[in-house]
């Protein structure tokens, strides 16, 4: 086999240690085989540029492992000249029995070497500082959504049923409500006359019966920090959001077309465009974006019987955003995304028709991204 690359790296990135092959040479037989090791430290991390530069290497590949990859990649890209394949570690499996570090370098070059390698999708710096932003904010909130979780338990272990006659426990009138349980340990039918808003449906009676009962003192100072808490991810998640907005500027039109797709609102058009970008030119069809997603069933099949058709794991933030956003589409009237779904998840289950849903929301984003053209609603409806 002919080589393609006269001079190319493979790097074995770990937490603590690099390991680096340079191969050299124009025929298989005929190889200059060059190795060292460096460590993750940053200051190493640019004597390693200088050892590739130094022996004429600009063609690095390296397996996708952890995080770990991302500060050498960032480092190199810095460097104009060079070109860094990102590979997925399970396309490059070397024979058992012959694993070591070194050999994995030298494995990896080698493979990059013949042109076996394909990069895998790494998106602009500014996406992926998009990135950091979105998926620390929806930390964020599961962190509160945690939080609301523990105040409920914490009020139904001590016998205050406040779920049972309001809908939102975290709502300006619980709030209230909470406070001065938390403040004077119990509460009187006229203090929840004078606390609750006019629209809520349950009477002043009603609510008292509820939460009847006391709280002690460390009682009240538990209640009291869980609110204090609950007050802060709220706060924090509105600045993230701020910083989000201001990140998200040079991608406003892509946001807004976008956020026209049933489904679709502004906060989860920046959540999938942190993943996936706004430059479509990165996968060949529909097919290849939906697949690296992980939306699409796998290739199983042998001496004509097709085994297991779950789907790949593929990329499990915009996956899980775009099962939300089809939740959201299939109760929109009037359209065939919705109709779709109602004919088939008594046929094959809510489960898969939900997952075709997200499969088709990525195709039409993929869609509108690459032509720059805005959804058609008319188009869409029944």
């Amino acid at each position: 086999m002919k080589a393609l690359l006269n001079i190319c790296s493979g790097l074995d990135v770990h937490k603590e240690i690099i390991e680096v092959c340079i191969l050299k040479g124009d025929s298989s037989d005929d190889v200059n085989v060059v190795r060292a090791s460096f460590s993750t430290l940053r200051g190493d991390l640019f004597k390693l540029r200088d050892f590739l530069v130094m022996n004429d290497c600009f063609h690095v590949a390296m397996e996708s492992t952890g995080i770990y990859w991302m500060a050498l990649y960032d480092i190199l890209q810095e460097h104009s000249g060079f070109t860094v394949y990102v590979v997925n570690a399970h396309h490059m499996r070397n024979i058992p029995g012959r694993k070591t570090d070194v050999k994995d370098a030298q494995w990896i070059a080698e493979l990059f070497r013949f042109g076996l390698l394909n990069s895998s999708f790494i998106p602009c710096k500014a996406v992926r500082e998009l990135r950091e932003y979105t998926r620390f904010y929806k930390k964020v909130n599961e962190n509160r959504a945690q939080l609301v979780t523990r105040i409920e338990k914490f009020l139904q272990i001590h016998g205050f049923k406040l779920s049972s006659v309001v809908s939102d426990i975290t709502g300006v009138t619980s709030r209230k409500l909470l406070h001065h349980l938390a403040d004077n340990g119990s509460i009187s039918c006229t203090d929840v006359a004078s606390l609750i808003d006019k629209r809520i449906k349950k009477s002043p009676q009603e609510i008292a019966y509820a939460l009847n009962g006391t709280l002690s003192l460390a009682e009240r100072k538990l209640l009291k920090r869980m609110l204090s808490f609950l007050a802060i991810f709220e706060q924090e998640l509105l600045d993230l959001k701020s910083e989000i907005i201001n990140l998200s500027e040079p991608f406003n039109e892509s946001v807004e077309i976008m956020s026209s797709i049933p489904g679709l609102d502004v906060l989860s058009s920046l959540y999938i465009l942190g993943e996936i970008g706004d430059d479509m030119s990165s996968f060949a069809t529909s097919s290849n974006i939906t697949s690296w997603a992980g939306l699409c069933p796998r290739n199983n099949e042998s001496a004509g019987k097709k085994k297991s058709q779950k789907i790949l794991h593929g990329n499990t933030y915009v996956k899980s955003i775009l099962c939300q956003c089809a939740w959201a589409a299939v109760r929109t009237r009037n359209t065939r995304i919705a109709k779709w779904f109602w004919s088939h998840q008594g046929k094959i289950g809510q489960k898969k028709s939900i997952i075709a849903v997200a499969r088709k929301l990525l195709v039409y984003i993929y869609m509108i991204l690459s032509s720059r053209s805005p959804y058609n609603a008319k188009l869409d409806m029944t």
